[in-house]
């Protein structure tokens, strides 16, 4: 009988049930016959690992690696190895398993299979051999000469930390086999083991810049045939950057300066076929700044000497003359960035700079950094001169061809970002009526540049939103965050396809609490593959305790759709992205870019050790279990990955930002809190650990009992999240969640004696102290959580104490109070299953007998008040007054009072009837509306948790 393919054994384990032994029956009764058929005891192994019986399958796999005759089916190998592969500890046995092979069959394309299989898993170690055994084996095949340096940098960088003394032979072997190429190219030889393409220098020069060979850079740049003025390298603009960037590196000032000098003077004399490359340098930025750092470093050097400063500075101020009416920004940004030092200079080159490129949308972000080094009274001259230079846009937006008016309206917005940052945002002082006056004005402007620019109609409206949230926080008045809501329902109608307007609607949506409208924006923005990782933090950080339940489709007659479905996505595509750099990694080696693998191992170690990831997989396991619903095991793998080395790939400026570099971010102001960090991942790692303590206890019928698994969480960190956490730890947390952290942890310790055992005698006194934190939260004797409990409104007794409409800080206070009260509630009536449960199977442990089941029942009366009181009453109490037809009323009415009302309602809503779009004039009602049914959502999702 003909041996069974890998395939077919894969799917025979998979479908074998649950009894080891009838699992292995078949493969037993086979292997009887063939005692030595590497497929049946491979199958063997299999059955074995499925049924965790780890150390024999190993045991198993080994055997199969020094079998005699060798496996050499390239499906079974490569089965073998990636079986091997789970545990790090099998590299010798997955080294001899291809060496094997190899010896016995003397193939190349057994070679290739192994570096495939092993660069597809990340070992290097083993694909450095196999790549080592292919050059030996091929040595005229430029592809194995070239890749087998990258391969042992890459190995090298895996076994850093591990293996120090083997890590630096790879990087050694790495760099000496370029160096030879290098001098074999630098002799104009053209074997195959000879730099001779930009593609292999790139290589050389990566390899070289992460081991530090500054030196041997600049020699290689600087070679007539392999350098940057070769006919090798004809003058690429990325070889002359690489070679600033490792002058810089290397503190070379001099030979820094006389390089940027000869390029923007011209006085290099390239070969004809580099000519047109040479006369971009000096329209590149890097030349430009390279030259001010260089100019700055040696005038400190050269203080003492006069006469060298006046020579440098004559230098300098001749090569500006040469360039002073074309490419002014690459030229005039490095000069207001470097080497402006006193205020009158620097206060002189920004507003150089502003005369001429006030009328780009690069303006604000190219001159705010520089503008903030001013003192105080030069700020104002410059605000004065800026106020002015407004003032004169005036005649040409009333009077000017239609490109002029839309260059002066820029102009305008760019003056008013400059006032923001320098008035408004500096120190976080700003007054009610500054802060007023600027909205009219935001949209004093933007009612200019309608039908006009449109690029400035986003940018006033966008800073009139700003002012009003500011006007918000200043007030505590949501008159303002309805007024900016208006104002953004106007930005998207002139700008529909705008990303950072829809990404900015969706926060302010999403902070008004209304998750429906957010997604509505959000899906707007097509957010796909990368962006997934880089963006998904603005809507789904804190999603289980914003929104957990189904939300309203944005289309009519639609379904309403399910969050869950975009936290998967979003981990889906994670693991697409992760399969598809695996799969180039792994890729045939004839197809294999050798110059991009460093780069792509970066990305994929960036991707598989993201922190965004982690808390993405809390996030889809908090919504199961506050949904009540089954907690499976998909992904958990991923919350199993060491917490150290967590790569943050989030994007935190993706928005409009035209703050302060002293105060946060613009978006911080609609956050569902301080981003989360590796303190708050570990505490909710507690978290999500002791609710799944509390649902995989022995006799526990919660709804995920079948599926729990618990996540590793060391001692250290449960030690640390209880008594110790340092106040950068506890800025990761709103207030909500650090008042509750003291819940968390009576909560677990009291799980680990009435659901475990441990320590027994002392639960009495635990269950004790947990009744009392939960009664504290409805009496108002708990100091760690009343403050901000009653801040939030979970303790106002009558309804005129509840505010207006409750945001989104609102509902996740009580979906946070929720989940804590219905994982104490499980535990509660999980212990006392334990209790009543008397005869097997399985029969009770005998500890549970000490349980204190009176006490248990009183605390759980005392969750079941807590919960009715802090967190059905507030959200029965804002339906009730939601739902009243006057709750609309109100909120319309919001839209246009006050100075800011007016503004909106003269410059936004009457405007719309001289632009014949009546519709308009019922945007107050439907804001109104809209913040009114997604708050009633908000409240019908937090009454949809149940205790039990």
């Amino acid at each position: 009988m003909a041996s069974l393919s890998v395939a077919a054994i894969n799917d025979k384990v998979h479908f074998s049930g649950s009894n080891i032994k009838q699992a292995l029956k078949e493969c037993e009764k086979k292997l009887q016959k063939r005692p030595k058929d590497p497929y049946l005891l491979y199958w063997k192994a299999a059955v074995y690992l499925k049924f965790g019986r780890d150390d024999d399958a190993f045991a198993q796999l080994a055997r199969l690696c020094e079998s005699a005759p060798a496996i050499t089916d390239p499906n079974l190998l490569r089965a073998v190895y990636f079986r091997l592969g789970e545990r790090p500890s099998t590299a010798d046995q997955r080294k001899a398993l291809w060496q094997n092979a190899f010896k016995a069959t003397n193939d190349g394309n057994v070679l290739v299979t192994w570096f495939e299989s092993a660069a597809s898993m990340d070992d290097w170690q083993n694909a450095q051999v196999a790549m080592v055994t292919l050059k030996n084996k091929f040595p005229k095949d430029e592809q194995y000469v070239f890749a087998l340096p990258a391969v042992q940098q890459l190995a090298g960088d895996a076994l850093a930390g591990k293996d120090d003394r083997n890590a630096r032979f790879m990087r050694m072997f790495a760099s000496k086999a370029l160096s030879v190429a290098v001098a074999k190219g630098m002799k104009a030889e053209k074997t195959v083991d000879a730099v001779t393409t930009r593609r292999e220098l790139r290589l050389v020069l990566q390899i070289y810049r992460k081991q530090g060979m500054l030196k041997e850079i600049l020699e290689i740049l600087d070679h007539p045939i392999v350098g940057i003025f070769s006919p090798l390298v004809v003058c690429d603009l990325s070889f002359v950057r690489t070679k600033l960037e490792v002058l810089e590196e290397a503190s070379m000032w001099q030979d820094l300066w006389d390089f940027c000098v000869a390029a923007l003077k011209q006085t290099h004399t390239p070969d004809e076929a580099a000519k047109t490359s040479y006369s971009l340098w000096p329209y590149d930025y890097a030349p430009w700044r390279a030259l001010h750092l260089s100019h700055r470093e040696l005038t400190r050097q050269a203080a003492s000497d006069s006469g060298l400063v006046d020579d440098l500075n004559k230098l300098l101020e001749e090569i500006h003359d040469r360039y002073t009416d074309d490419n002014l920004r690459v030229r005039l940004l490095p000069q207001a960035s470097i080497t402006s030092e006193g205020d009158e200079e620097l206060l002189k080159s920004c507003t150089a700079y502003v005369m001429v490129f006030a009328k780009e949308q690069c303006c604000f972000e190219d001159i705010s950094p520089y503008i903030q080094r001013l003192d105080n009274d030069h700020q104002s001259k410059f605000l004065d001169w800026c106020f002015s230079l407004a003032d004169d846009q005036d005649k040409t937006i009333q009077d000017g061809a239609p490109k002029q008016q839309a260059q002066a309206l820029r102009t305008k917005a760019n003056v008013l970002k400059l006032e923001y940052q320098l008035t408004l945002s500096e120190d976080q002082k700003a007054a009610k009526g500054q802060l007023e006056d600027f909205v009219i004005k935001a949209l004093d402007v933007h009612q200019l540049a309608k039908c006009k620019d449109v690029t400035t109609c986003e940018d006033a409206c966008a800073l009139a939103t700003m002012a009003l949230v500011k006007l918000f926080y200043l007030e505590s008045s949501l008159d303002y965050l309805v007024q900016a809501e208006i104002v953004m329902k106007e930005l998207l109608s002139h700008s529909p396809e705008s990303r950072k307007a829809a990404l900015l609607q969706a926060r302010l949506a999403a902070f008004l609490g209304n998750f429906s409208e957010a997604m509505k924006a959000w899906s707007s923005l097509k957010v796909k593959e990368i962006l997934m990782e880089t963006l998904s933090h603005h809507m789904f950080t804190r999603m289980a305790i914003t929104h957990p339940f189904y939300y309203r489709s944005e289309q009519k007659g639609r379904a309403n759709t399910d969050p869950l479905t975009q936290l998967d996505r979003i981990l889906q595509t994670s693991d697409k992205i992760l399969h598809t750099l695996q799969a180039f990694l792994g890729a045939e080696i004839d197809a294999l870019q050798y110059d991009r693998l460093l780069e792509i191992q970066e990305l994929k170690n960036n991707l598989s050790k993201s922190l965004s990831r982690k808390v993405t997989v809390i996030e889809r396991r908090r919504t199961l279990r506050i949904r009540g619903e089954p907690v499976d095991d998909m992904y958990c793998e991923i919350l199993d990955d060491d917490l150290d080395g967590l790569v943050d790939n989030r994007d935190l400026k993706r928005m409009w930002n035209y703050e302060h570099s002293a105060t946060p971010r613009f978006e911080h102001l609609l956050s569902t809190g301080p981003p989360p960090g590796r303190y708050w991942l570990v505490l909710h790692l507690l978290i999500d650990d002791t609710c799944t303590v509390i649902s995989s206890s022995a006799s526990s019928s919660s709804p995920d009992s079948n599926h729990a698994r618990r996540i590793n969480i060391t001692d250290t960190d449960i030690e640390k999240i209880a008594n110790n956490p340092s106040s950068s730890d506890l800025a990761e947390l709103t207030p909500a969640e650090k008042a509750l952290i003291p819940g968390w942890v009576k909560l677990r310790a009291l799980a680990s004696k009435v659901l475990t055992g441990t320590d027994i005698g002392e639960a009495p006194a635990a269950v004790a102290d947990l009744q009392a934190w939960v009664s504290g939260l409805v009496h108002g004797n708990n100091d760690t959580a009343e403050d901000v409990l009653a801040a939030l409104s979970l303790q106002q007794s009558s309804e005129a104490g509840l505010p207006l409409l409750p945001l989104q800080r609102d509902i996740q206070t009580l979906f946070l109070v929720a989940e804590l009260l219905q994982a104490a509630a499980r535990l509660c009536d999980a212990a006392s299953r334990l209790v009543k449960t008397k005869a097997p199977p399985p029969p009770p442990p005998k500890w549970s007998q000490a349980i204190p089941a009176k006490e248990l029942a009183a605390l759980r009366t005392a969750v079941a008040d807590a919960f009715a009181s802090a967190v059905r009453r507030p959200a029965l109490d804002w339906t009730n007054r939601l739902a009243d037809d006057a709750g609309v009323e109100r909120l319309a009415e919001a839209a246009t009072r006050g100075r800011t009302g007016e503004a909106v309602a003269a410059r936004v809503l009457a405007a719309a009837e001289e632009d014949g779009e009546k519709k308009k004039k019922g945007w107050a009602t439907d804001v109104a509306g809209l913040l009114v049914q997604g708050a009633l959502d908000a409240m019908d999702g937090v009454l949809k948790v149940k205790l039990a």
